[in-house]
């Protein structure tokens, strides 16, 4: 199934209270040292709006988080509003514009493509009917509490997932990596002993599945088990293979959100990165993400 426009619309939900539809936006402007993510996941079955914002610029971050309880609104634009936090499409995948309007840090970012959007198929992993993800760049303006102004201009990444999803898989690794000539989106998801690894590399025009991972986590020392960075080989079903170091970008550059499911609770980690690959000139940026599922310990 090819993507189109209408795509940027929600789609016809199944009758699965786990049903969700979202929108995710992330970016790293290395130069200024602003990095960010956000999302809005909608659950109509629910009757739910997640609101999500993370912004991270030297020591400081500003991680905002709404749930709006109520009947999902019809227009498009509504929906993707809270009044602080705000999504507008633009031109159907190509440009979105993102606000955020906050005492402490106010933003106003335009995200341009910088692909076609590239379809992670049906299926194609545990969390979702359909996935998409676009690389792109992003520019606009942060304000600070003092009036200071700052100039974002980087690059990052957008997806867009519908379907049931579950949160409570064993584990997922996701990483975007953006180089000016490269850019590689990928995840693994792990249910049991039985591991699905989904993702692209785009290198020019040329968009290449990827085929196989090789994945190894770094934990923060000490007793907390936080992973840090990964270090991956990453290979392309055209034969092609990159092998990637990524680690934080700063040490403040994380966030860590938790569901309890009784018996185990599931961790995910959200941390804008910096890449090294070896055979590419310069450093690239974007995230590296974690889903860990934890035992309780009872007793």
């Amino acid at each position: 199934m090819s993507l189109s426009i209408e795509d940027e619309a929600l789609h016809l939900q199944s009758s699965e209270r786990s049903w969700r539809e979202s929108y995710y936006f992330n970016f790293v402007d290395e130069e200024s040292g602003i990095s960010c993510f956000a999302t809005i996941g909608i659950m109509p079955n629910l009757k739910i709006r997640e609101f999500v914002f993370a912004i991270f610029y030297k020591d400081k971050k500003k991680i905002y988080y709404n749930e709006l309880k109520s009947s999902i609104p019809v227009d498009l634009n509504e929906i993707l509003s809270d009044g602080k936090l705000c999504f507008r499409l633009e031109r159907p995948l190509k440009q979105w514009q993102i606000f955020f309007n906050d005492p402490e840090f106010s933003v106003d970012l335009s995200w341009d493509s910088r692909s076609p959007p590239i379809d992670f198929g049906e299926g194609s992993g545990t969390s979702w009917l359909r996935h998409f993800e676009q690389p792109g760049k992003v520019r606009g303006k942060m304000r600070l509490a003092d009036g200071t102004s700052i100039e974002i201009d980087g690059l990052g990444q957008r997806d867009k997932s519908w379907g049931p999803r579950n949160w409570h898989i064993d584990g997922w690794f996701a990483m975007h990596a953006q180089f000016n000539e490269l850019s590689i989106g990928l995840r693994r998801d792990t249910v049991g002993s039985t591991s699905k690894t989904s993702g692209y590399i785009l290198s020019g025009n040329e968009i290449v599945a990827i085929s196989d991972l090789e994945l190894e986590t770094i934990f923060a020392k000490g007793t907390n088990r936080m992973p840090v960075g990964a270090k991956t080989v990453i290979y392309g079903s055209d034969g092609s293979k990159y092998s990637l170091v990524s680690k934080l970008m700063a040490p403040n550059t994380c966030a860590k959100f938790e569901r309890d499911f009784g018996q185990s609770v599931t961790e995910l980690y959200e941390e804008m990165a910096i890449h090294e690959c070896s055979g590419l000139k310069g450093r690239g940026t974007g995230l590296i993400e974690w889903l860990i599922t934890r035992t309780k310990v009872f007793g």
